[in-house]
């Protein structure tokens, strides 16, 4: 290579290194995983089987995969069974879509949803549901979850109005250990009540089934408190 192709090429690379450093590369849109699994107990059944939430975050995006495997057994033989699968959507904190597919003992229920305009449309077993766009599925995965009035049943596609209240911290005991944790109460045609920690992590979240307390709580987390407990 003569000298002045040397000094040439040597410009040339000073130039485009230079140009890298004035227009730097776009850093793509964050992306990241969480996967939170709750143990499903029962008052009177013990464990009933997995809960799980796989929350993935692409930038302005996040998408939600339920995954529901849950057995009731009398004297360890199997009584009920109910499994699901679902999906939720969000983009820039607004639900987008939805997809449920659920076992109930045998009865299939699928359930669909899509946004439209300002309203999200859900295709349930009772039929066409139209609900306002700020509908959230009742999938405790996150606190922006609550900061709504209106929730759709992940199961039926059933649209209630709730209230919910923001209880602040509270001092909760687990088996013998206080803990403190954000609490929630969501009251529609349920009164359900969701602790988070000071990560905004749901640690446990709990519903009332036939006038049992259903506990669903973080995996390796302690328990959660009887229903009356949660009340108070």
């Amino acid at each position: 290579m003569t000298r002045s192709v040397r000094i040439s090429a040597i410009i040339l690379l000073a130039a485009a290194t230079g140009a890298a450093q004035a227009y730097p590369a776009r850093a793509a849109p964050a992306f990241y995983q969480r996967v939170y699994q709750y143990e499903i107990e029962d008052s009177t059944y013990g464990n009933l089987g997995t809960y799980t939430n796989i929350v993935m975050h692409d930038g302005d995006r996040v998408e939600v995969r339920t995954v529901v495997n849950a057995v009731v057994r009398i004297l360890g033989i199997p009584f009920f069974r109910e499994s699901a699968q679902r999906l939720e959507q969000w983009q820039n904190g607004r639900l987008v879509a939805f997809r449920s597919n659920t076992d109930d003992n045998g009865t299939k229920i699928d359930v669909t949803g899509k946004a439209q305009g300002d309203h999200f449309v859900i295709d349930a077993p009772t039929g066409v549901i139209t609900a306002p766009a700020r509908v959230h599925p009742s999938n405790p995965w996150a606190a922006q979850n609550f900061s709504t009035d209106t929730m759709m049943s992940t199961k039926t596609g059933e649209v209630v109005k709730v209230k919910v209240t923001d209880c602040g911290e509270k001092t909760v005991t687990f088996n013998g250990k206080a803990m403190r944790l954000h609490q929630y109460f969501i009251d529609g045609t349920k009164h359900q009540v969701v602790w988070l920690n000071d990560k905004g992590v749901v640690v446990a979240f709990q519903t009332p089934e036939h006038g049992a307390a259903i506990n669903f709580v973080l995996k390796d987390a302690p328990h959660a408190p009887p229903m009356q407990q949660a009340f108070e």
